[in-house]
């Protein structure tokens, strides 16, 4: 797979790291290392690192867990912190071939039935009781990023990036992350085309990195050198200064964490920061937040929508949003959606099915296909069943 624009000898080295490590971000993270190497690739809480060293580190945290905890012997890995522990347990964990299953830390307890007992759970404050697998705290994964991992030998399996997720009617599942694999890729690079994401770019996240956009978004800065800083759950006070500081030329959100951002700078008066790209990614997209946000910035915003089972699977571009401001556009290479109960791809609203790189998904979204352009409406009212 080539991204547009791609040089010929950044595309060997893709296919050089997917030969060796699959189609997985182990193979991004190596790849990073080695065209990007010294170029900042990483924020986090403070904390940065090159592509180079964020390999290295992985790499080290990677050969401490196979000896220690992992006691040599394969079994999944569950990641439930924040900070830069995150992004270096998934691609050690990775790294392994191991599965993983990144979750927040304020959602582990909802998310119980899901953890497999034998897991090895990388954890904040203390393990829950309930947990029998073995632990390891965030703090430690952060002190064997130091540690020398270059011995480490090729992982026999490949790696899959596990998310649980809660449907309207509490029913929990697990699912593949859309993020990796062949046609996972496939949509990274669509993802790319739209967004026009180069390696001079910083972008600033306001999702959390174990989700579905952070870990598109960790992908997309693997692949083409730009610098991805993280600001979950920062008031937007704080997000306006790291952009400022930062100099942020991207900056996904959700539509009420640019809200925020909007309010704020009302009630400052302060003049708004350079942005080249918004990328709006949730399903209630508003039209008048898009015109507020063309107000500000000019026609630079996308809005994206897809599920944790799917990936990205639509996104709608700036000259797509100037004149129909609801949609979230039209379809990615690799994925599909169309309405329950119609056949082809004509105009029609309903219930929204989704297709992307691993599952083909009947969602709980309302959702009108109007000329090939995708518009959610609301979630689905849940029927009554009592009788």
């Amino acid at each position: 797979m080539r991204l547009r624009g791609m040089p010929p000898t950044h595309a060997r080295s893709l296919w050089h790291s997917v030969r060796t490590h699959g189609f997985t971000v182990t193979a991004l993270a190596s790849h990073a290392a080695r065209v990007h190497g010294d170029r900042l690739g990483l924020v986090v809480d403070g904390w940065s690192v090159t592509f180079r060293e964020l390999w290295r580190a992985a790499q080290g945290v990677a050969a401490v867990l196979y000896l220690d905890p992992l006691d040599r012997t394969p079994r999944p890995v569950v990641i439930a912190c924040g900070g830069p522990a995150m992004p270096l347990a998934l691609i050690a964990v990775a790294r392994l071939g191991l599965d993983v299953m990144p979750v927040s830390r304020g959602s582990l307890e909802e998310f119980r039935r899901a953890v497999p007992q034998e897991a090895l759970l990388i954890h904040d404050g203390e393990p829950p009781a309930w947990h029998r697998g073995p632990t390891v705290r965030a703090e430690q994964i952060v002190e064997w990023s130091s540690s020398d991992g270059s011995g480490l030998a090729r992982a026999r399996r490949r790696a899959r990036i596990v998310l649980p997720d809660r449907s309207l009617a509490g029913t929990i599942t697990t699912h593949v992350q859309g993020a990796m694999g062949v046609q996972g890729l496939r949509q990274l690079a669509g993802l790319h085309d739209r967004l026009g994401l180069e390696g001079t770019d910083v972008i600033l996240t306001c999702a959390p990195l174990h989700r579905g956009k952070g870990l598109q978004l960790l992908g997309m800065a693997l692949l083409t050198g730009a610098t991805l800083a993280n600001a979950a759950h920062t008031p937007a006070a704080d997000r306006i200064r790291i952009i400022r500081e930062r100099f942020v030329s991207v900056l996904s959100a959700s539509p009420s964490q640019l809200s925020g951002i909007l309010d704020e700078l009302e009630r400052t008066g302060e003049q708004p920061p350079r942005l080249r790209r918004i990328l709006v990614a949730g399903q209630d997209l508003d039209a008048d937040l898009v015109r507020r946000l063309h107000t500000v910035w000019g026609p630079i915003v996308l809005s994206a929508y897809g599920s944790v089972q799917t990936g990205t699977v639509a996104v709608a571009t700036p000259e797509v949003l100037t004149s129909h401001p609801g949609t979230v556009g039209r379809r990615l290479p690799g994925a599909d959606f169309g309405i329950v109960g119609h056949a082809g791809r004509g105009d029609a609203s309903g219930l929204l099915w989704v297709r992307g790189a691993h599952a083909t998904v009947i969602t709980e979204d309302r959702a009108r296909i109007e000329d090939g352009m995708l518009t959610i409406d609301g979630p689905m009212t849940q029927p009554d069943t009592s009788d």
